[in-house]
């Protein structure tokens, strides 16, 4: 990725990620109170607060703390209650992130359509910049639904300006779908050329100036020569009219959507710096702030880290000025440039706000990368235990989002193992976690897969295996190179280095090494990378011999030791000293401050004192007596009750246990008796019978085998009793489960009912909604909706019902169940055939826990 590539040799401290106690336990603290005595006690501190208060009120003193409350920057709130231009900056910020993560080579519109799922934001903002306004918006949510066709009923109703309007965003709406131009070429030119003629009709130039940089931006995407053409002469207008707005998006579209190659670099620098010009010359602060960050990125991956460096930090500087929240994207970036300048202890600063900043926004998209730098920044310090924790935290992530980019940290991973001897269980540790994670396409978890499995098979002395992959990340590197430059060849290198050196070529590997300070790999040429390849060349050198090459090397390694990294943590250490030493005297003033303040209050509370004493003393005397008193019947009352909540724990989980064993003879039962069965429906209803056994059996393995014997983690769940659904009917490719899941838990009593829902649900679409070799998609969703609800979607886009039958009189037994369990959550139930089958259950979460 462009965004995170690990430096190959920092490897310590991640021995703990194999060995980290999984099934530790965080046990609750009970703790009893003796209320004998409690009505005496209670009286006596009222006496000698009543003292205390009265002297207080009589000398009008008020005492102040000298500990300022910590005042909190953000308080979480969902992102579509932002004004539209933070909506839209959030969207851009997240798909330019996704984008750029992706390195390139995912078209933006399908990163952004992916930021607006994460987010919960409608993409209506950017679609419709210019021309939309609340009405429009209100009758716009077709487009987060993926229904063009309701949007064309409205245009067939509307008239005048409404219908100019309508024409834009159907046609933006198709310009902005992924592989826009390839899929949806013939729809965008419908819409927006019938905008463009009727614009002219109405006298609209505004508009008509919309529709043609709408139009452009599909040319400009595929390379096409009229998105050129459509951008110069809609400038040209927009210039001579003096229209700095269209001009402004004219040319940031251009600069955005032009194809990223080398002959295209110096015209997006130049069409990005003038948007970004031309929007602070309006003072549109946010539109300014996205300009910002597509410059620090564009130069970025040219090696212009002091220019990208300053554009990123001036991108912060203006969002801080409007106290805009969402800037863990920006603090990121940062923390990815000061990275590649060799420093210290920015990298860490930034990164630390970024995840501060994800975190509370509840902004998911970047959590894994996030910990994984954080992880490679600690381990660089000898941090070695907060790495390894934020490393575990990372993969973890990773794997939850089933994400193949893990393969970047887990290379960290897999070499610490090698060092110390553990060899195949690092392959092991590739292999198992390329079973829990999608099956990597993009280049970059390419390169990455085959990068650990090439560590491996050298470190295993495999070197035949290992070349394989080795050539695969070359080819891999070869191929994205045309598309964003060099980026890891300098890693390619050093694999060829490794592989020769272990084969005794000693002098090709000594090429590969010196190649690593001649080529321009961006992604590669950090501190830590150089000073390992320098290390390397040292063994090198001595393994032929060459003595004068070996201290040549060692000379350049301690110079490079000496002034990047000795100077940083010097300049570190001094900067933290002087931040200590302002805080502290800032602190000795307050406290001064303050004791000036209270001189006179402790002169009156020394009477106070004074007065008290002798009815502490009788307290303190009485509280001693009585606390050794209830101690003794404390402790033994909880060790009573500990070991009633041991036993009631292991008795729940020994009931759980039984129910499964349970489950499993009867499933077992009916596989036997369809053994016997020759009717084919009779064998589907016994297949039946036994997944929605499953779907139960699931639930109880759950309890026993967790620690919290009344709650379900619902993602964890539902992603089994898929994988079992998928493997039950063998789909292979051809049925797709999306999953959106909220991190939530549920009771047993709304998990078995929902459960059984989900399985019918899935069942009848894996079945019915994909007749032959029919492939398709099936998309399920369990999110809140509303103050104490939550709604789970199970929707397909198959053949759905046929149109003669009446879904509410359907009489199967699937959809007869799922009515009866959905009464039985006190939930509403409903079935739509629409472009697929789409069946829907809102219930209470009442007595449920919420977010992790």
């Amino acid at each position: 990725m462009l965004i995170y590539t690990a430096p190959y040799k920092i490897s310590r401290g991640y021995l703990s990620l194999l060995t980290s106690s999984a099934n530790s336990l965080n046990c609750g603290h009970y703790v009893l109170s003796d209320r004998s005595g409690l009505k005496k006690k209670t009286m006596l501190r009222v006496v000698l607060i009543g003292l205390l208060s009265g002297l207080l009120i009589s000398t009008e003193a008020r005492p102040q703390s000298t500990v300022q409350p910590e005042v909190s920057a953000y308080s979480y709130y969902p992102p579509d209650q932002d004004k539209a231009s933070w909506q839209r900056l959030n969207l851009w910020l997240s798909s330019t992130y996704l984008y750029i993560a992706k390195e390139a080579l995912t078209d933006q519109d399908s990163c952004l359509l992916i930021a607006g799922h994460y987010l919960g934001l409608s993409r209506f903002s950017i679609l419709a910049e210019g021309f939309g306004d609340e009405k429009l918006r209100e009758q716009s949510k077709w487009i987060d639904q993926g229904d063009p066709g309701t949007g064309i009923r409205f245009l067939s109703k509307a008239t005048g300006k409404k219908h100019l309007q309508l024409l834009l965003l159907l046609g933006s709406y198709y310009a902005f779908q992924p592989a826009g131009y390839s899929r949806y070429k013939d729809s965008v030119e419908y819409f927006l050329n019938k905008a463009i003629t009727e614009s002219k009709t109405l006298k609209d130039e505004r508009l008509h100036l919309l529709a043609l940089c709408l139009l452009g931006k599909i040319y400009l995407q595929a390379c096409d020569d009229r998105g050129d053409s459509i951008y110069h002469q809609l400038i040209a207008q927009c210039r001579k009219t003096g229209d700095k707005a269209a001009a402004a998006r004219a040319i940031a579209y251009r600069g955005i959507y032009t194809a990223p190659r080398q002959t295209t670099f110096q015209r997006k620098l130049s069409d990005l710096q003038e948007a970004a010009d031309l929007y602070h010359s309006m003072g549109d602060i946010e539109n300014e702030i996205n300009m910002l960050m597509d410059l620090g990125y564009v130069v970025m991956a040219a090696g212009q880290h002091q220019s990208a460096y300053d554009f990123f930090s001036r991108a912060l500087s203006l969002a801080t000025s409007i106290q805009y929240p969402y800037t863990h994207y920006i603090t990121e970036a940062l923390a990815n440039i000061t990275m590649y300048q060799g420093k210290f202890g920015e990298p860490l600063r930034y990164i630390h706000q970024a995840i501060k900043v994800a975190e509370n926004c509840r902004d998911s998209v970047g959590w894994a990368l996030f910990y994984g730098r954080l992880a490679l920044l600690y381990d660089v310090e000898g941090r070695q235990q907060e790495a390894a924790d934020m490393a575990q935290k990372s993969i973890k992530r990773f794997i939850i989002d089933r994400n193949p980019a893990v393969y970047n940290i887990v290379q960290v991973v897999i070499d610490f193992m090698n060092q110390q001897g553990h060899a195949r269980e690092a392959l092991d540790l590739v292999f198992n976690i390329s079973k829990e994670v999608n099956a990597p396409v993009s280049m970059s978890d390419l390169f990455y897969y085959h990068s650990a499995l090439s560590t491996c098979y050298s470190a295993l002395k495999k070197l035949d295996s290992a070349e394989i992959h080795i050539k695969k990340m070359d080819s891999l590197e070869t191929e994205a190179e045309v598309i964003r430059g060099p980026l890891r060849r300098g890693a390619v290198n050093e694999h060829y280095a490794m592989l020769f050196f272990q084969r005794g070529q000693y002098q090709k590997a000594k090429e590969y090494l010196e190649n690593h300070f001649e080529i321009v790999s961006y992604g590669h040429r950090t501190l830590m990378n150089d000073l390992a390849i320098y290390r390397s060349l040292i063994d090198t050198d001595s393994a032929l011999g060459n003595k004068d090459a070996v201290i040549s090397h060692y000379k350049e390694y301690i110079k490079l030791l000496d002034s990047n990294f000795t100077a940083t943590k010097t300049r570190q250490a001094e900067e933290l000293q002087i931040s200590y030493e302002t805080q502290e005297k800032e602190s000795q003033i307050a406290a001064l401050n303050q004791d000036a303040k209270q001189s006179k209050l402790i002169k009156n509370l020394t009477l106070a004192g004074i007065v008290a004493t002798g009815i502490i003393v009788v307290l303190l005397y009485r509280q001693n007596r009585l606390k050794q008193k209830s101690n003794k019947i404390i402790t033994y009352k909880n060790e009573q009750l500990q070991h009633l909540v041991a036993d009631k724990e292991w008795l729940l989980k020994e009931i759980h246990h039984r129910i499964k064993n349970n489950l499993q003879v009867i499933m077992s039962l009916l596989d036997s008796q369809s053994r016997y069965i020759d009717n084919d429906a009779a064998l589907m209803a016994i297949n039946d019978s036994q997944r929605r056994v499953q779907a139960i059996s699931l639930i109880h393995q759950k309890l026993y085998q967790s620690e919290n014997t009344s709650s379900i983690d619902m993602p964890h769940y539902i992603d089994e009793l898929l994988s079992y659904l998928q493997d039950s009917f063998d789909t292979g490719n051809r049925t797709i489960i999306e999953q959106d899941i909220e991190p939530l838990q549920l009771d047993v009593a709304k998990a078995i009912p929902l459960g059984l829902i989900i399985n019918e649900g899935i069942v009848n679409a894996i079945k019915y909604a994909f007749p032959g070799e029919q492939q398709g998609i099936v998309r399920i969703s369990l999110k809140y909706n509303g103050a104490g609800h939550l709604a789970l979607n199970i929707s397909d886009n198959g053949t759905g019902l046929p149109p003669d039958v009446d879904v509410s009189k359907r009489g199967s037994l699937g959809f007869s169940l799922m009515r009866g369990l959905a009464r039985q959550l006190d939930g509403v139930f409903n079935i739509e055939s629409n472009n697929g089958l789409h069946i829907s259950v809102r219930f209470s979460a009442l007595n449920n826990q919420s977010y992790d």
